[in-house]
């Protein structure tokens, strides 16, 4: 092989940035490139890795940002490790040691390919918040970003690098069309093919280039981001086509991959202007999709769908496809390590495998694994997994995925066959919970909920919000931003969902949660909680730089899923227009129909236990229809913006009487339900809207007590 093939010359690359860590002198071949990476005119020698680390987060640009460290550590979904500290502190002598050791092995790895893979791994597990050259960008991702450009540009008879992204498109119609009766077995399943999917199409993308695996920035949420040789760009029409035709095949038009690609450049003519343009160009192709479709294959698009013929007792032969995912569902609930084949050849049949397959990809999900791993990728899909062979931990790459659900336990058992005789027979222990069962946890009125919650601005975030030098280490912070929210939403997300479910006062069911949003099923009465928990962890995660808005709506357990999805993002669409007093708008949250700034959620959550607090020391319920009345009346004004606002008017003086009546009657809670007055009827209360989440609360509160109903 040639110094110019790119896998080798990005195993030199990544190499070169492990000995400038371990203050080892690298190699100077890739020393003026390493410069342009870290935005900085060429200069003797290899650039300088600092002690300490900023997060990304401090480099948007909102105003003066808090100081906010990340400690250099192995890789861990732990409050301690992920989130920032107000003290920098420099990687340990232990860190130094454990990358040392996985950088010695991963060299003697037997073949080019898994040398690459191995280096990768030991830079991400202990490398992801070592400091690098390029302030709050870490080593892991700046050298990997290095490798893929230098990949990229020798592999170019120009020396020109492209980006290429592509986005699954049809996912919600994917995912939530399904009857309600079975979506607990199936949901989760659809969900990980989702990934594993766009998983594939980026791995078929890099086989096809003849790109490294360092050369895949991003792959989740549906959507995935390559750097590639310049000349790629010139395939991208033949690649739709191709790809358009697999999906076709086995989908038949319910999903399409859209792919875009930038005009290539040279690495140092990088800008701020990149990144939307390629975001454009995958717009682009997704309204015009299938449109690289040849006439035959078009034609096909708009064949009528053959029926599955009948079995022999008259009722619909199986999908297979759909049982298959039924099938990747139940192997994720065991699931801890993900191996990854990426020279499968295709298999034929109709299930989610006969899919991948036909993309040049296998995958295959293990309780355990014994190292190391012939011929095949590993990666961890928790803490737990990757720890479990801590002297060659770095063998296992880390996919964090949030698979948690709420799985029957022995006294779940009883309770369900009384809600479901007959689906009861066909369900074991340590299978995921029904969304009936799900509901009946609830406490109170037996619903589930489901919550949709997403990052605010985050186009803006990406684009004119985040400081980034010139050239190519724009790049390589906009990498360090993906990488760090996708350690949040698919890494420390799931982490509180597992927490949720391990408290037993109902269930969390994770249907999805990657990239900058979520979508999570529940019993009702703990969404409202986490969806709050995750508001104030996502706060400290970014210092309060940025924020989330949430839908919560609650169903039936038989409720069509394609109509809950639907209603809760209805319900996020109102968290999104949301405007506060200062004019801002987002950063809110919809629950019971109801729109709130989450301070005023906050205090919503307490009114309701108050409330709830004091009806168990004797005070009537009546009390909550009272507040609720109040509400309402309150707020039928609107300023001409659309924003509700509150008019001094007869439902003051008729809820001062009202109350005023019930302190009489209620004795040794009299002073509360005083105070309670006056916090919503005072003339400050008045002006800081304080009704409006007392009414949330009152209707919340009502729900909590009428259980069984």
């Amino acid at each position: 092989m040639t110094v110019s093939d790119p896998t080798t010359v990005a195993v030199n690359v990544l190499r070169a940035w492990i000995q400038a860590a371990l203050h080892e002198a690298p190699p100077l071949a890739f020393a003026a490139t390493a410069w342009q990476v870290v935005g900085q005119s060429p200069q003797a020698g290899w650039p300088a890795i600092p002690d300490r680390i900023a997060t990304i987060f401090t480099r948007l640009e909102q105003g003066q940002q808090p100081a906010a460290w990340q400690t250099p550590a192995p890789l861990h979904c732990h409050d301690a490790v992920l989130f920032p500290q107000p003290t920098p502190q420099p990687p340990d002598d232990r860190l130094r040691q454990a990358l040392r050791t996985a950088f010695q092995q991963a060299i003697q790895a037997p073949d080019l390919a898994t040398r690459l893979e191995w280096l990768l791994n030991a830079l991400q597990r202990y490398a992801w918040a070592w400091p690098s050259p390029l302030a709050a960008v870490s080593l892991y991702d700046l050298a990997r970003l290095h490798a893929a450009v230098q990949a990229a540009h020798v592999a170019d008879p120009h020396g020109q690098i492209c980006l290429l992204g592509g986005d699954v498109s049809g996912l919600q119609d994917f995912l939530y069309s399904i009857p309600a009766e079975g979506a607990a077995r199936q949901l989760r399943g659809r969900s990980f093919y989702l990934q594993l999917l766009t998983d594939a199409c980026a791995q078929w993308v890099l086989r096809e280039s003849q790109m490294p695996l360092c050369n895949l920035l991003y792959a989740g949420g549906g959507r995935f981001y390559t750097l590639l040789p310049g000349k790629a760009a010139e395939q991208i029409v033949t690649w739709r086509q191709q790809l358009a035709q697999t999906l076709l095949r086995y989908h038949r038009g319910a999903l399409y991959i859209a792919l875009g690609a930038t005009t290539p450049f040279a690495p140092d003519q990088y800008s701020d202007q990149t990144w939307p343009a390629l975001s454009a160009a995958i717009d682009s192709d997704k309204r015009r999709r299938f449109a690289a479709l040849n006439e035959d294959d078009f034609a096909r698009l708009f064949a009528p769908r053959p029926l599955r013929p009948p079995r022999n007792d008259s009722t619909d032969a199986p999908d297979p496809l759909g049982e298959s995912l039924a099938e990747l569902g139940r192997q994720l609930t065991r699931a801890a390590v993900l191996l990854v084949d990426t020279t499968a050849s295709p298999t034929g049949g109709a299930t989610w495998r006969s899919v991948v397959s036909e993309l040049g990809i296998n995958y295959e999900l293990v309780g355990q694994v014994r190292l190391p791993v012939q011929r095949r990728r590993a990666l961890a899909l928790d803490d737990e997994a990757a720890a479990a062979d801590t002297s060659r931990a770095w063998l296992l790459g880390q996919r964090y995925l949030v698979t948690e659900a709420y799985r029957l336990r022995e006294h779940d058992m009883s309770r369900y066959r009384q809600l479901d005789p007959v689906q009861a027979d066909e369900v074991r222990v340590g299978d995921v919970a029904p969304f009936n069962l799900l509901a009946a946890l609830s406490t109170g009125v037996p619903r589930i909920a489901v919550l949709r919650m997403d990052v605010d601005n985050l186009g803006d975030l990406f684009g004119r919000g985040l400081h980034r030098p010139a050239g190519i280490a724009g790049l390589a912070v906009t990498a360090a931003l993906s990488s760090a929210l996708s350690r949040f939403f698919e890494g420390w997300v799931g982490e509180l969902c597992r927490r949720f479910n391990q408290r037993g006062n109902g269930g969390i069911y994770a249907v999805y949660s990657g990239g900058d949003d979520l979508f999570l099923v529940g019993s009702w009465s703990l969404i409202p909680e986490l969806a709050l928990t995750i508001y104030d962890d996502f706060a400290r995660y970014t210092s309060n730089a940025v924020t989330l808005s949430a839908g919560i709506t609650l169903h039936h357990a038989g409720y069509p899923l394609y109509q809950a999805a639907e209603d809760a993002g209805n319900a996020l669409d109102a968290a999104k227009a949301y405007e506060h007093a200062d004019g801002r708008r987002k950063d809110a949250i919809t629950f019971l129909g109801q729109t709130l700034s989450w301070s005023e959620f906050r205090q919503a959550v307490q009114l309701k236990d108050e409330l709830l607090d004091l009806i168990n020391r004797g005070v009537p319920r009546s009390v909550l229809m009272a507040i609720q009345t109040m509400a309402v009346r309150a707020r039928r004004s609107f300023t001409r913006t659309g924003t509700e606002q509150v008019i001094v008017g007869p439902w003051m003086w008729q809820g001062a009487y009202h109350l005023t009546r019930l302190a009489e009657r209620s004795g040794s809670v009299k002073s509360q339900i005083e105070a309670l007055r006056e916090r919503l009827l005072s003339a400050e209360a008045v002006a800081q809207r304080a009704i409006f989440p007392a009414g949330l609360a009152a209707r919340w509160a009502q729900l909590v007590l009428r259980g069984g109903r």
